[in-house]
């Protein structure tokens, strides 16, 4: 591609500290990687950090290390990936899904009050798309409901509210180091807290350990962890942009800002916003269509594009409405349970954005947008 959806921002000044890990020879439980674990906790205001192989293990062995299990609901976001989808089903316990908000596209707080059971274990908020807002009023119900939230991080590490940082909400924060995150290393993920114990406890089954040994035959049996270590090499590349976090992101931002301006004008198409008190950050620039646009036309736009060397995506289909979903949980197959999400996860565009990206290349990204919105009106027409 010519442009493509995304890219880490690795400054070159920091490229020698790769090659000294690369001369290292111990590219695995070196001090890299414990160094990585504590600036991850600073950076979301948290006292102490756990680094995992991939993002997947990081969300699965935190729900073990919260002792989840059978019998145990954790409400979810509609919108978002299959990744938390996956871990909670990995315990046994049920996900239960709450539909998003309009306009923030985070987990809406009427919607989990209405969900919420004896056997609900926890709440997910995720900062969709790098964006923070609600975060302080879901922390809030999640506290007069005396349930624990878990703050997914993904993209929006860096991003404040009112001046506090992403990361910094939940009980536990759970961190995507992947390719679409502002701060990545090709793989991994990472855990935030406050709570030691719990924090031992990750670490333990991060290094395939069992929990709970001592437990009584009647008791539901403890978790076993698995060998999901972060090697030096990854949290060299991760923390070699994490040290630069604010320009990468008042690049990135200056990006999304160039896209503002030359979309606004732009008829049946909804723009990303910044709250007033928040910075986002801006993993993805996600554009929605109107309800002018369907699916299928959608799906056009983003082939044009294609055809176009130009790379965007669909970001997600909502987990509930995926049949390999819905088989393994007690979900009912009722699509009028998440509109907002059904709505918004049909018409969703993510366009390319990092911090190398110029003028002249959001130039050509919104000029081909429009061109493939026309067409597709034309032949609809």
């Amino acid at each position: 591609m010519n442009i493509p959806l995304f890219q880490h921002d690795l400054p070159g000044r920091e490229l020698q500290d790769l090659a000294q890990e690369l001369c290292n020879g111990n590219m695995m439980h070196g001090s890299t990687t414990e160094t990585l674990s504590h600036e991850l906790a600073q950076q979301t205001k948290q006292s102490e950090g756990v680094v995992f192989a991939t993002y997947a293990d990081a969300a699965s062995l935190l729900l073990m290390a919260m002792d989840i299990h059978e019998g145990h609901e954790i409400i979810l976001p509609a919108f978002a990936s299959t990744t938390m989808t996956t871990a909670v089903l990995s315990t046994g316990a049920t996900p239960v899904y709450a539909d998003c908000n309009p306009r923030t596209l985070n987990i809406d707080a009427e919607a989990i009050q209405k969900l919420v059971r004896p056997e609900t274990r926890a709440i997910v908020a995720t900062n969709v798309f790098g964006n923070p807002a609600d975060l302080p009023q879901i922390a809030s119900l999640c506290g007069q409901l005396e349930i624990p939230m878990i703050e997914d991080v993904s993209g929006g590490l860096g991003a404040t509210v009112d001046g506090r940082h992403a990361g910094s909400f939940g009980w536990a924060s759970i961190i995507d180091l992947g390719e679409g995150s502002v701060i990545g290393c090709g793989q991994g993920g990472g855990v935030t807290t406050s709570n030691l114990h719990l924090a031992q406890r990750c670490r333990s089954l991060q290094s395939g350990a069992a929990l709970d040994c001592s437990r009584n035959q009647d008791d539901h049996p403890g978790p076993i962890g698995r060998q999901s270590r972060l090697t030096d090499i990854q949290a060299a590349v991760a923390m070699s942009q994490l040290r630069h976090i604010d320009e990468i992101l008042s690049a990135r931002a200056s990006a999304a800002s160039s896209y503002t301006q030359r979309l606004a004008g732009t008829s049946d198409l909804v723009i990303p916003t910044v709250d007033p008190g928040t910075s986002r950050g801006w993993p993805a620039f996600v554009v929605r269509l109107d309800d002018a646009y369907g699916c299928d036309e959608r799906d056009e736009i983003l082939g044009g594009m294609d055809r176009h060397d130009i790379a965007v995506a669909a970001p997600w289909t909502p987990p509930p409405l995926i049949p390999q979903v819905s088989d393994r949980t007690t979900v009912e197959d009722d699509r009028n349970g998440w509109p907002v999400a059904e709505f918004v996860s049909q018409r969703t565009i993510a366009l390319p954005i990092f911090g190398g990206l110029t003028d002249r290349d959001v130039g050509l990204v919104t000029q081909t947008l429009e061109l493939m919105m026309q067409r597709t009106t034309f032949r609809r027409s």
